[in-house]
């Protein structure tokens, strides 16, 4: 199966076996301002799957992977069987790791459920915001003014120095949750009052 078609069956895959909530999903999440993107994120659990196709090569997975552990709670390799070998030893042991059917409609295979992860760092994560929303969250914090014209570097900068890493991750997941559902994220009132 072609990583579209992987992404497809994966999200019905998680829906049906985790039937007790409502799952949102963002694909190709991106990081470090696009530097990296995120294949499939459930942004209910930040649990962000990375697909590696049968086409796929794995030379990028290292790289990626040391990024995801600075922002997901948990990571999961969604791999075609011909990458399963040399995957497991590049992995952290916290990774999940489950094989991709070989047809589409088949199911998915297990092989180790993915762990808790604990070494987000604020600088990251606040990458995950868009620049309304990270306005947005300035807004919320009463610390918009002077912010609206600065580059989007600094005031990701300025969220990760003004929050601590747990308070950051609730408000980043708070907003991707949004951003999911395709709610608002800015609100206008929070511009023109704190400016």
């Amino acid at each position: 199966m072609r990583e579209a078609e992987i992404k497809r069956a994966l999200t019905s895959h998680l829906e049906s076996s985790q039937a007790c909530m409502a799952n949102l999903f963002l694909e190709e999440l991106e990081l470090n301002g696009g530097e990296v993107r995120a294949d499939l994120v459930d942004v209910h659990e930040m649990h962000c799957y990375e697909i590696k196709s049968e086409t796929d090569s794995l030379r990028r997975l290292i790289g990626q992977g040391s990024r995801y552990a600075r922002v997901f709670d948990r990571i999961t390799l969604v791999t075609a069987e011909r990458h399963l070998k040399k995957a497991l030893p590049l992995l952290p042991p916290w990774w999940g790791v489950m094989v991709v059917p070989e047809t589409e409609g088949g199911e998915f295979k297990l092989i180790r459920d993915a762990k808790p992860n604990k070494r987000h760092e604020s600088q990251v994560l606040a990458t995950l915001l868009k620049r309304d929303e990270a306005l947005s969250l300035l807004g919320e914090l009463g610390l918009v003014r002077g912010w609206k014209s600065k580059s989007l570097y600094l005031i990701h900068a300025h969220l990760a120095d003004t929050l601590s890493v747990d308070e950051l991750r609730n408000k980043v997941r708070s907003y991707l949750i949004r951003r999911a559902e395709g709610t608002d994220h800015a609100e206008p009132d929070l511009f023109s009052t704190a400016l």
